[in-house]
């Protein structure tokens, strides 16, 4: 089975988004700001406004466009960084290995060299170790191709997250 993909800077930052800024840790320092940003609004409504019930208020909205700003910033720089990313790349799957092929070079895998594979709703991600993966977008397959790939990673015990659907 051959599928072939360029993933565009707008499909890498949405994954960046939904799968890094979203998660946990990002999103409960980001409710305890908007929990501490309304303690001081209420604060400066009971008590009087003074520098810090006025000042703080203006730094949190600040503080959020500084956040997604310099994430956005920083994800951009990495797609750019990486040439490879950024390449028509064809993924020819077959039940012994995995061909990657791009503009400027070719890898091949066999599937027992995958640490594991990762499917979201958007993506495969398949990692050659725990660090560094392939993001291989879904909407380059079609059904049965999503079909056929979950099928040779279950034949080959590839650890893998799978969805269902």
């Amino acid at each position: 089975m051959t599928v072939t993909t360029k993933i565009a800077f707008k499909d890498f930052w949405s994954f960046y988004w939904k799968n890094f800024l979203l998660k946990p840790l990002p999103m409960i320092a980001f409710i305890v700001l908007i929990a501490y940003f309304i303690k001081q609004l209420i604060n400066a409504f009971e008590y009087g406004f003074n520098w810090i019930s006025v000042l703080i208020p203006l730094i949190f909205p600040l503080f959020v466009v500084f956040f997604i700003f310099k994430a956005y910033s920083t994800s951009k720089k990495a797609f750019l960084s990486n040439k490879k990313i950024q390449e028509e790349n064809t993924y020819t799957f077959t039940p012994e290995k995995i061909v990657i092929k791009g503009e400027t070079f070719e890898n091949e895998y066999s599937w027992n060299s995958i640490y594991q594979i990762r499917e979201l709703k958007n993506w495969f991600l398949i990692y050659q170790s725990l660090q560094i993966m392939n993001m291989v977008p879904k909407k380059d397959f079609t059904r049965e191709q999503v079909s056929e790939l979950r099928s040779i990673i279950t034949n080959n015990g590839i650890k893998a997250k799978l969805r269902n659907d």
